[in-house]
C-alpha cells in the first residue's frame, strides 16, 4: 500500500464511507432488495435501492485500490499467477451471470404458468363459491340483504387472491425440475356490474359486512338472526391496535364479537364506532367455563369481557336519536392492499382497481379476448357471467353479448371482473435469492479451487526448481508427485530431480537411522519395564520362602514345621505358576501357540466354570444371574476359552461387594457371539480403562486382591488369536468385561 498514490488511497476511502451512509439508510429504513415501486422497473429499483447502490461503492473502491496497485507495479513484471487468477475470475464470473440469468428465466415461466393455473379464470372460482349455490334460492326473502351479502363477500375475497384460498394455485408440484420456497406475491381487485354495465360493488372499498343482532336479540343471548348490513368506513379513523389487525391478520382471528355504533338505513350502517371482543380473551373465557352450550353473546356478559375500540368518528354525535346498536358474531372486513402502477395495452393504471373499473362497463357487452401481459408484469383479468336461458341460470365467462346470437341471447343478469397482478421475474428473484448467493460462494471456491490446482501442479514446481537452482544453499524444496504434475512442471522436476538424489537418500539415511535409534531406545525401555515387573512380582514369593527356610534352618519348634513347609510349597506353587503364565504369555505374544478346533457349548462351560467359584460367590452372598441363548455352540479352542471365561469370572466374583450381584451374558449377532460379565463394583478409572490388558497392569492393591496382572493380558491375546477383540467399560452399578470371537 506504500506505493499507492495518495490520491487512490483518498478516493477509495470516500467510497467506503459512502457506501457505509448508503447500508446505514439500508439498514434503517427498509431491507427489500426488490422492492415494488409505482411504475418503475426492475433496474430503475434495483439501482435506487440503498444496499444495492452500497455494494456498487464498495466495488468500485475495491476497484481502484487494485488500479492503484496495478499503476504502481507497472515497472514490475506480472507474476502468472496473478494474470491466471484474473482471467478464472473473469471466466467463471461470465458463465455464473449467464447462467443465474437463464435459471432466472425458466423460474419466472414456470412462477408465470404457476400464476396463470392459480388465477386464469379466478372471477368464475369467485362467482362459483359466492354466487352460484346461493342466489335465486329463496334466502333474500327470508334474512335482509342477504343477495347483498353474497356479493360484499365475493368482492372482499377477490381482493386478496395471495390468500384467497378458492384458488386453484399449487406452489412447488413434484413434477417440477427445482424445489422452490412460496415467494408468491399478488394484487388483485374485483367488482360486480350489472346487466347495463354498473357498479354494484368493488373490492377498493373499505367496509365491514356482517350479520348483526339488535340489542333485543343480543340480550336475550340469541345466536343468529340471519340479517346482514355492511359499514363503510374511513381508514384514517381506524385506532392504532385497528390499523394493525386490519393491516396484518384476518379479523376473525383477532376478533370473537363486534359492536357497531350508528345509524342504519336498513342496508347500509354509517358507523360512529366500532368494537371489538380480543378474541384470546373470549377463548380463556370460553376454557374457563367448560363443556356445554353457549352463545358468544353469552360469554361476553357473563364474564364482562372488554370492547376495544377499533374505530371511531369522533364528528359525529353519538347523542342522536338515529343511532343504533347493532352486535356481531358473524362478519368480515373488505380491506385490500393497493397495488403498484402498470401499464396495460399501451395505457398507464394506478393500480389494479382502475384497470377493473375500466374494463367492468366494456365488458357488458360479452366477453372480449383479455390480453395477458408478462414480463416484469404479468395481468391476469377474468370475468364471470350469471346469465339464464330457457330457466337454467348459468355461471361462465361465456356470453358475447345479444348480437351474437342467431337466436334468443341469454338473459345476461350481472357479472363478475377480476383482474389480478403479479410478477414473475420479482417472484423469481425472491425464489433464487439463495440459489444466487450460493452459486455465487461455489463461483467464488471454484475461482480458489482452480487457483490452487494450477499452482500446485504447474507454478509452484517451477518457482520451487527455480529458487533451487538461485539458491547457493541446498534446500529441501516441497512440490506435487510427479505422477501429479503436468507434463512442464514433471519436465522440470526430473532434471532438478537428478541434482537432488544425493542429498535426498543422505537425508533418507538420517531418518533411517534416527527412527532406528528410536525403535531401539523404545524396545530397551520396554526391556527394563519388562525385567522390573518380573523381578518385582518374584521378588515377593522368594523372599517368603526365604524367609521360612532360615526358619527350618534355625531348627523352630517341630508343631511349626509344617506351617512353614505348607507355606515354602505354596510360595513355590505360586512362583511356578507365574512363570507358567509368563511363558504362556510370551508364547501368545510370539504367535507360538497352534489353536485347536473344537465344537463346544459356551453356556455349558461358562456354568462348570461358575460352579468351581460357587463356594467363593456363597461367601459372599452374590447374586449371580445367567442370559444364555438357546443355541451357545462355538468353534474354538475349548481349553483356551476356558481359561479366558475362568478369569473373567474369577474377577468377577472377587471385586464385587458382599450381597453384590454378577450378571452373565452370551449374544449371538451375524454370526459371531459375544460373551460379557457384568458385576456390581467400583468404576474404573479412566487410566485403568485404558491399561487393564496390559502386562503387569493391576489398579490399586485395595480392590485388586492380589495376582500377577498377567490374567487379562493372556485372555486378550487368546482372543485375539482366534480373530476376536476384548473390551472393557464401566456400567451405571459397577464393571463390563467382554470378548468376541
Amino acid at each position: 500500500m506504500k506505493k499507492i498514490s495518495k490520491g487512490y488511497r483518498i478516493a477509495s476511502a470516500l467510497f467506503l464511507i459512502w457506501a457505509i451512509v448508503d447500508f446505514r439508510n439500508y439498514a434503517t429504513i427498509g431491507k427489500d432488495l426488490v422492492a415494488y415501486y409505482s411504475g418503475e422497473s426492475i433496474i430503475w429499483e434495483l439501482v435506487q435501492d440503498k444496499l444495492f447502490q452500497g455494494i456498487v461503492k464498495v466495488v468500485l473502491a475495491v476497484a481502484i485500490i487494485v488500479v492503484g496497485l496495478i499503476r504502481a507495479r507497472k515497472k514490475k513484471q506480472r507474476t502468472a499467477l496473478t494474470a491466471i487468477t484474473c482471467l478464472l475470475s473473469l471466466a467463471l464470473f461470465v458463465i455464473w451471470g449467464a447462467g443465474m440469468f437463464c435459471l432466472t428465466s425458466v423460474t419466472a415461466e414456470y412462477a408465470a404458468t404457476r400464476y396463470l393455473n392459480g388465477y386464469r379464470d379466478f372471477a368464475s372460482t369467485i362467482a362459483t363459491r359466492s354466487f352460484e349455490h346461493w342466489l335465486g334460492k329463496g334466502f333474500d326473502s327470508s334474512y335482509a340483504n342477504y343477495d347483498a351479502n353474497r356479493r360484499w363477500e365475493a368482492v372482499d375475497d377477490g381482493g386478496h387472491a395471495d390468500t384467497f384460498y378458492g384458488a386453484r394455485f399449487i406452489v412447488g408440484e413434484d413434477d417440477e425440475f427445482l424445489k422452490r420456497p412460496n415467494s408468491n406475491k399478488v394484487y388483485s381487485a374485483t367488482a360486480v356490474y350489472d346487466a347495463g354495465g354498473n357498479l354494484l360493488e368493488c373490492s377498493w372499498s373499505d367496509f365491514f359486512y356482517f350479520e348483526y343482532l339488535t340489542e333485543n336479540q343480543w340480550d336475550n343471548r340469541e345466536e343468529r338472526s340471519g340479517n346482514n348490513a355492511r359499514a363503510f368506513f374511513d381508514r384514517e379513523m381506524l385506532t392504532e391496535k385497528g390499523k394493525e389487525i386490519l393491516s396484518n391478520s384476518v379479523l376473525t382471528f383477532d376478533a370473537a364479537a363486534m359492536r357497531f355504533t350508528g345509524t342504519f338505513d336498513g342496508v347500509e350502517f354509517t358507523p360512529i364506532k366500532i368494537e371489538y371482543i380480543d378474541w384470546d380473551e373470549f377463548q380463556h373465557a370460553l376454557d374457563s367455563k367448560g363443556s356445554g352450550q353457549y352463545t358468544v353473546s353469552g360469554i361476553v356478559e357473563d364474564y364482562d369481557l372488554q370492547w376495544n375500540t377499533m374505530y371511531e368518528d369522533a364528528s359525529d354525535a353519538l347523542s342522536s336519536e338515529d343511532v343504533v346498536v347493532f352486535y356481531s358474531d358473524w362478519f368480515d372486513v373488505c380491506y385490500n392492499e393497493i397495488s403498484p402502477a402498470f401499464s396495460y395495452k399501451g395505457t398507464d393504471y394506478e393500480n389494479v382497481a382502475s384497470l377493473v373499473a375500466k374494463l367492468g362497463p366494456e365488458l357488458a357487452a360479452g366477453a372480449k379476448n383479455l390480453t395477458f401481459y408478462d414480463g416484469l408484469d404479468l395481468l391476469i383479468p377474468s370475468v364471470n357471467y350469471c346469465h339464464s336461458f330457457d330457466g337454467e341460470t348459468y355461471y361462465d365467462p361465456y356470453y358475447y353479448g345479444e348480437a351474437a346470437y342467431a337466436e334468443e341471447a341469454p338473459d345476461l343478469h350481472f357479472y363478475t371482473v377480476s383482474v389480478v397482478y403479479c410478477s414473475p421475474w420479482r417472484t423469481a428473484f425472491g425464489e433464487l435469492s439463495v440459489v444466487y448467493l450460493i452459486t455465487l460462494l461455489i463461483a467464488v471456491a471454484l475461482v480458489f479451487v482452480l487457483r490452487s490446482i494450477i499452482k500446485n501442479h504447474l507454478i509452484q514446481p517451477v518457482l520451487s526448481v527455480g529458487e533451487a537452482l538461485m539458491s547457493e544453499e541446498e534446500k529441501n524444496y516441497l512440490y506435487p508427485e510427479m505422477s501429479k504434475a503436468w507434463y512442464e512442471s514433471k519436465l522440470l522436476q526430473e532434471g532438478f530431480a537428478k541434482h537432488s538424489d544425493k542429498s535426498r537418500m543422505q537425508r533418507n539415511e538420517i531418518t533411517r537411522l534416527n527412527t532406528a535409534l528410536e525403535y531401539a531406545k523404545a524396545a530397551e525401555e520396554n526391556r527394563r519395564q519388562m525385567t522390573s515387573n518380573i523381578a518385582h512380582e518374584l521378588k515377593t514369593p522368594l523372599a517368603v520362602i526365604h524367609s521360612y527356610a532360615e526358619g527350618l534352618k534355625e531348627h523352630i519348634a517341630e508343631d511349626k514345621r509344617d506351617k512353614y513347609v505348607d507355606v515354602i510349597l505354596a510360595e513355590a506353587e505360586r512362583t511356578d505358576g507365574m512363570v507358567l503364565e509368563m511363558l504362556d504369555l510370551s508364547r501368545l505374544e510370539a504367535g507360538k501357540v497352534k489353536l485347536s478346533r473344537d465344537e463346544f457349548s459356551l453356556a455349558d462351560l461358562t456354568k462348570a466354570i461358575f460352579e468351581k467359584l460357587q463356594m467363593a460367590a456363597e461367601a459372599k452372598e452374590l447374586q449371580i444371574s445367567y442370559e444364555f441363548p438357546e443355541q451357545s455352540t462355538i468353534v474354538a479352542d475349548e481349553n483356551r476359552i476356558a481359561q479366558v471365561v475362568e478369569n473373567f469370572a474369577t474377577n468377577a466374583v472377587k471385586y464385587p461387594p458382599a450381597g453384590g450381584s454378577v450378571t452373565v451374558r452370551i449374544q449371538n449377532n451375524r454370526g459371531k457371539t459375544t460373551f460379557s460379565i457384568e458385576n456390581d463394583s467400583k468404576p474404573l478409572s479412566a487410566e485403568a480403562l485404558a491399561k487393564v490388558w496390559d502386562t503387569f497392569y493391576r489398579v490399586d492393591e485395595s480392590r485388586s486382591g492380589g495376582g500377577t496382572g498377567l490374567g487379562l493380558a493372556i485372555a486378550k491375546n487368546i482372543v485375539e488369536l482366534h480373530g476376536g477383540k476384548c473390551s472393557v467399560r464401566n456400567t451405571k452399578t459397577g464393571v463390563e468385561f467382554q470378548f468376541t470371537i
